[in-house]
Order: C-alpha cells, then structure tokens, then sequence
C-alpha cells in the first residue's frame, strides 16, 4: 500500500529539479517523486523555498536530511499548512485591501476629472455668452456711430440751409442797398428839378410849388419803401441768428450725445473682455487640475504596476539562486550533514 511522502521527498525532489535546471513547481515535483497531492506537497515546496537562500549559502546544507518519524513529520506538515494557509489568507487580504483602495481612489480620480469636464463646458458656454455679449455690444457700438453719422448728415444739411438762409439775406441786403441807390438818385433828380424850377419864371412858381409837393410825396413813399425793406432785413437777420444759434445747440447735444454713446460702449466693452479673460484663466486652472489628477491616477497605477513588477523581481531571484545553485553543485559536491 502506498504512503504518503514526506517533507525531504519533497525537499530531494526539489533538490534535483534544481540541479537539473527546471523550476521546481508542485506538479514537477509530483512527478519526480511519482505520487503525491497538490495541497501535501504545496507547504513542503513553500519551505523549501524559504530555506534556499541559507542553503546555498552552505553547499552541505543539501545533503539528505536523517529519517523523521511519519508522525513527527506529518505534524509538522500540518502545523506548517495551516500557517502556510493563514499567511496566504493574510496576503490575500492585503492584496484585496491594496487594491480597493486603489479602486476607490480611480473611482474619486474619475468623478474629479468628471466635474472638471462639466466645469469646463460651464466656462466655455460662458466665454460664449460673454462672445455674443461682446457681439452685441459691438453691434449696438456701430449702431450708435451710424445714428452718430447720420446727425452729422443731418448737421450738414442744416448748414447747407443756413447758407442758403445767408444767401437769401446777403440778397435782401443787396436789394436793400439798390433801393437805397435808386433813392439817392432819385433824390439828385429832384434837386436839379428843384434848382431847374427856381431859374424858371416866377409865374410857374405854384406849378413848380405843386411839382415840389408831389416830388416830396414820392421821397416820402420811396422813404417808407426804405424802411419797409430794412426792417424786412432786421427782421430776416433775427430769423437766420436764431436759426443759427439753434443749429448750433442742437449740433453741440448731438456731438454729446454721441460721445457719451461711444464711452459707455466702450467700458461695456472693457467689461467684457476683462470677464472673457477671468473665465479664460478659469478654464486654465481647471484644465490644470484635471491634468494634476491624471498625473495622481497615473501614479497609482505605476504603484499597482510595481506590485506585479516586485512579483516578478521574485520569480527573477529564485532563477538566480537556482543558477548560483548549479554552479555550487558542479564545483563541490554536496557533503554530508543535517538540513537545518
């Protein structure tokens, strides 16, 4: 009937697969020794593992063990799994641990760089906002120089009517001043009537007197004729100063107008462009705090990397200490002596 093997089966069996250049693995070793469960020959190959290094420290430290009674042995074997299976449920456990940590902390990472991205379409659908704001206030700017411009047409077509206005009176004045003329030589007329009636016979003097009478009353009505027309041209010249002045007023209540327009579109439009630009630098500490959480997320991945690569870097160290192994083996032969 078959037995059951023990830890230096394990441990020999160990030993050759070494010195032969294989890994020793449980189902090797399963082989090598020709029986033997997984979970029997799992704990022995553990503390196989764990005394290698010592081992190859002290190339007597492989020759074979002395006989250990099967129940000594198989006690030892059990306390040694049940630790063997406690210190694995503890790395189990931490490795779980380490790695719902590092779950949580993508999963914080993804919700933060989640709210940036709603931040950051929040300011942009402000920054248009602000654009179509400054859009407007550009349009409503251009309106204000086309209403500007259009009372400068306006103004200039008042002053081409008060020129025309001047026109018209420099016209009555000089109309004014051809009446005054003719009068003057209607006046020179009548005096050389006058002096011609005094050389003439004395018996004309109450024809003469008569001619005077009616000469007198045609100055008289040339006279009010006169004045008729300067006070017209008073009168004309009022009408155009005023029309001037009022020109004037309303020209300068424009210009103001105008003015006044273009400085408030103009801190309107300082407003917004000082608003663009906070929203702008928002934008680049958001963008900035989103990149500073995927450096975090990256480093928590390269320390969940460094967890394998320190796997692996185990895996390494065993195939060194095999091959140092080897080499001990083909320089000294294995003296004989206890394993410790």
């Amino acid at each position: 009937m078959a037995t059951g093997i023990t830890e230096t089966d394990v441990w020999s069996a160990a030993d050759a697969l070494l010195l032969e250049g294989a890994r020793p693995t449980i189902e090797r070793v399963r082989q090598k020794i020709g029986r033997g469960s997984p979970n029997t020959v799992s704990p022995y190959l553990e503390t196989w593992f764990r005394a290698l290094g010592a081992r190859i420290k002290d190339p007597g430290a492989f020759a074979a063990a002395p006989a250990v009674p099967d129940p000594v042995a198989q006690a030892a074997a059990h306390f040694w799994e049940a630790a063997q299976a406690e210190a694995r449920a503890q790395q189990a456990q931490a490795y779980r641990e380490r790695w719902e940590e590092l779950a949580q902390e993508g999963g914080r990472l993804a919700a933060d760089a989640e709210q940036l991205q709603r931040r950051e379409a929040g300011l942009a659908q402000r920054e248009r906002d602000l654009q179509e704001a400054l859009r407007v206030a550009t349009s409503q700017l251009a309106a204000a120089e086309d209403r500007l411009l259009a009372a400068e047409d306006q103004l200039r077509l008042r002053d081409d009517r008060l020129a025309q206005l001047q026109e018209e009176l420099a016209e009555s004045r000089a109309a004014a001043q051809a009446l005054l003329a003719d009068a003057e030589q209607s006046r020179s007329r009548h005096a050389q009537a006058l002096e011609a009636l005094q050389s003439r016979h004395s018996a004309h003097e109450r024809r003469w007197l008569n001619e005077l009478d009616a000469e007198r009353g045609a100055v008289k009505r040339l006279q009010a004729r006169l004045d008729d027309a300067q006070a017209a041209a008073q009168q004309q010249q009022a009408r155009s100063d005023k029309a001037l002045a009022d020109e004037q007023a309303q020209r300068r209540q424009a210009e103001q107008g105008a003015q006044a327009a273009r400085a408030e579109a103009q801190e309107q439009r300082q407003r917004l462009e000082a608003d663009l630009a906070a929203v702008r630098a928002d934008a680049a500490l958001a963008r900035e705090r989103e990149r500073a959480l995927q450096a975090a997320l990256a480093a928590a991945t390269t320390r969940a990397d460094d967890s394998a690569e320190q796997l692996k870097a185990k895996d390494a160290q065993l195939g060194e200490m095999a091959r140092h192994l080897v080499a001990l083996s083909a320089g000294a032969p294995p003296a004989d002596g206890s394993r410790p």
